[in-house]
């Protein structure tokens, strides 16, 4: 980039809207007793089925040891089941248990009512700005 003080500055806005999202996102599920973290290992659950610990960690962008201590919480909470592979034993794979699934259902609703809400007061052409200027910002990361 010509201008470094323009990608620093693209930088502190992107870290500003993540850090006001979460800020959103957790005082909407703190009723729950869930961090971010484990509810979106459950969102990502809902959506995959069955997991193995490495695929969990890349989807989330998480060191396998942390990953690890999510499940082991939410497993204590009958959120998560441990199942092994029945051809071969050392594979376990994570699913949600039915209490899980029921929770992931809720998330998915107050997360999608929650972005939803977020654009009701936004014109269209708003709208299409910020997608085409995040998707030109995604194909710029991708270059790198």
């Amino acid at each position: 980039m010509k201008d470094k003080v323009k990608g620093l500055q693209i930088g502190l806005l992107i870290r500003e809207i993540n850090s006001k999202i979460n800020s959103n996102l957790r005082s909407k599920f703190e009723n729950t007793g869930l961090t971010l973290p484990q509810i979106m290992l459950v969102r990502i659950l809902l959506k995959y089925k069955k997991l193995r610990v490495s695929e969990i960690s890349e989807k989330m962008s998480l060191a396998k040891s942390t990953v690890s201590g999510i499940i082991d919480r939410l497993e204590k909470q009958a959120i998560i089941k441990r199942t092994r592979d029945s051809k071969d034993k050392r594979i376990v794979y994570i699913e949600l248990a039915s209490e899980g699934y029921e929770l992931g259902m809720k998330f998915r609703d107050n997360i999608e009512g929650y972005f939803g809400s977020i654009f009701d007061d936004t014109s269209e052409e708003e709208i299409e700005i910020i997608i085409n200027g995040l998707n030109t910002l995604k194909n710029v990361l991708d270059r790198e």
